[in-house]
């Protein structure tokens, strides 16, 4: 729920959306169910409302969510420097501009409007426009949020696009950042058309035997450190290539580490393209983003990530040793 104190900024998006007739909604990295479903979900809306618009991001569109209607819409795409400056840059779940698309800093010097819609606490506000929300389990809340106080209505593959955002960043409703307001939302989207079992179908039940290969080898490497407290597994590059896969095959990979007993601390480290991405998943007292700050990184207290340039066994063991350390 959005609270009072950012009803101004709220009603400054939702009035910008109405007036503005061509949008470009933007997708962070490494695309998650969240960033993809808010976008999919405003791209519908734009359609309806008669605008011209887009959906941009920088990494492949993850095939676990072609499902949702207009994924086949979303364009890779690496700057979008060269946009008119009369459209409305809308960047959805995106904590800081190096997660999105080169341009939206120069577009916003420029003076286009440039709308930021995120639930991240270091959310960094790099557009003109920010809507930041880190009570919210999922930027989905913040979403739906815009359609009910909008008066936008909503569509059956809206409240679908909303539906697989909302879910998958809150583990399915299991993590701590869901709150009474998260089962509001859903029951919303529900009552709106969501097929929650068939969502978790295409979501959660289909899996290839290439991609559980890749999760066996990755099992295969857990260490358990810290007395127990800490657990991580990694994949080499060659790994995730000899699987013809990309690392959205490993979307939420890291918290089935957190069902092990004893364990408040999971990463996943993974080596591609050169750099090494971490995913980290925290219980309390343990904090991810603090962990994720030694690394470059940030996000949520409890779930956040990095990317770190260089030698692989390197980075492996400044996290062992960062691991051991968080837990004494």
């Amino acid at each position: 729920m959005i609270s009072s104190d950012k009803n101004n900024i709220l009603k400054k998006v939702i009035s910008s959306m109405k007036e503005k007739s061509s949008w470009v909604i933007v997708c962070h990295e490494n695309p998650d169910g969240d960033t993809i479903g808010c976008g999919l979900a405003l791209y519908s809306l734009a359609i309806r409302l008669g605008k011209k618009v887009s959906i941009v991001g920088k990494d492949p569109f993850p095939d676990r969510y072609q499902f949702i209607p207009y994924s086949d819409q979303y364009l890779q795409c690496l700057d979008i420097s060269d946009n008119k400056i009369n459209d409305l840059i809308i960047c959805v779940d995106i904590s800081n501009e190096s997660r999105a698309i080169k341009g939206i800093e120069k577009l916003t010097k420029l003076g286009s409007l440039t709308i930021n819609i995120d639930h991240h606490g270091d959310n960094t506000k790099y557009c003109s426009l920010n809507l930041i929300v880190p009570e919210a389990s999922a930027t989905a809340e913040i979403i739906t949020d815009i359609f009910i106080d909008g008066d936008f209505g909503m569509m059956d593959n809206e409240a679908t696009a909303l539906y697989v955002a909302l879910s998958t960043d809150n583990g399915n409703f299991r993590f701590s950042s869901t709150t009474a307001y998260s089962h509001i939302c859903a029951s919303y989207l529900l009552y709106a058309g969501a097929q929650q079992s068939e969502i978790d179908d295409f979501v959660n039940q289909n899996l290839t035997m290439l991609t559980l290969k890749l999760w066996g080898k990755a099992f295969s490497r857990t260490e358990i450190l810290a007395n127990g407290k800490a657990a991580l597994f990694w994949l080499r590059e060659e790994d995730i290539k000899s699987a013809g896969a990309n690392l959205s095959a490993v979307d939420g990979l890291v918290n089935k580490l957190m069902r092990i007993k004893g364990v408040n601390i999971a990463v996943l480290l993974c080596e591609l393209d050169g750099t090494n991405k971490l995913s980290i998943r925290t219980r309390s007292p343990y904090s991810a983003r603090e962990i994720a700050s030694v690394f470059g990184g940030g996000g949520h207290i409890q779930a956040a990530g990095a990317k770190v340039d260089g030698d692989f066994s390197k980075v492996l063991l400044k996290l062992r040793a960062e691991l051991e350390k968080q837990c004494v």
